[in-house]
């Protein structure tokens, strides 16, 4: 199991309806984890008709000062797929409501990291997608960045978001962010290949055009299996060939047993 960040240079490109995607289609155990500190989509969009009574990760503020994060955070989350029996394979969290809340997650943000990260042991392991927002944001996540199994970054293909889209990649390699994949949205100027050898990134996958799909899994309604769910599919498997390579790298130069490093290779 591992943690995967989303994020993004600039603008909407899609970052969280692409990580709700690959929610929706992963075959592991999986919670969706909303940290993006300009605010949440999920409570007004894709749960819009779930009976929230508050939970997310406002919440959690509280359960971070009495050292009771592990504890509380499952009473926080949101089936995704319920009257499915007790599996509780897809799981949210919902993120703020407001982006003032941010401020009060700047010391909370590296409990967080170590949380999610611990989530992958024990029999119910979890993979966590935190849709971490925009890089430029007041009060970025930048520790579960740092501390994530693979960091997908999600842009457009077209000429501002690759520049853009490099300012990123630099603040990441700053941030000890890593190993980056991209994720590209629609058509654009450039082809997805070409985008990536730009930037000198490898390219995850090239997600199509879908509004029919993007416009549910953005405002809720009844589910569909467009062509984005089944291109979202096909991410699973490569990620998991970034994570890996990066787990083996860490071997590699003996940083296995650092701290959170030390865990087992999936």
């Amino acid at each position: 199991m591992a943690l995967i960040a989303l994020c993004s240079a600039k603008g909407s490109p899609g970052a969280t309806v692409t990580a709700l995607a690959c929610t929706l289609t992963w075959t592991r155990r999986t919670i969706l984890a909303e940290c993006d500190p300009a605010g949440g989509d999920l409570a007004a969009g894709y749960l819009r008709e779930v009976r929230l009574d508050g939970r997310g990760l406002a919440q959690l503020t509280a359960s971070m000062h009495r050292s009771r994060l592990g504890e509380d955070l499952w009473g926080q989350l949101v089936d995704l797929a319920p009257g499915k029996g007790s599996a509780m394979t897809r799981l949210a969290l919902p993120g703020l409501t407001d982006p003032v809340q941010a401020a009060g997650l700047v010391a909370g943000w590296e409990q967080l990291a170590h949380l999610f990260r611990s989530l992958e042991t024990g029999t119910a392991g979890y993979d966590v997608i935190a849709d971490c927002g925009r890089l430029v944001a007041a009060h970025p996540p930048t520790p579960l960045l740092a501390a994530a199994d693979a960091v997908l970054l999600v842009l457009r293909p077209t000429l501002p978001s690759i520049r853009a889209s490099a300012t990123a990649l630099a603040t990441l390699a700053r941030l000890g962010a890593g190993p980056v994949g991209l994720v590209t949205v629609g058509d654009g100027t450039y082809p997805a290949r070409e985008l990536a050898s730009e930037l000198r990134t490898p390219l995850v996958e090239a997600l199509p055009d879908d509004p029919g799909t993007a416009v549910v899994l953005s405002n809720g309604g009844e589910r569909h299996r467009g062509r984005l769910l089944r291109a979202a599919s096909r991410l699973e498997p490569q990620v998991w060939r970034i994570v890996n390579a990066g787990r083996a790298a860490r071997r590699a130069s003996g940083r296995v047993g650092e701290g959170l490093e030390a865990r087992s290779v999936h």
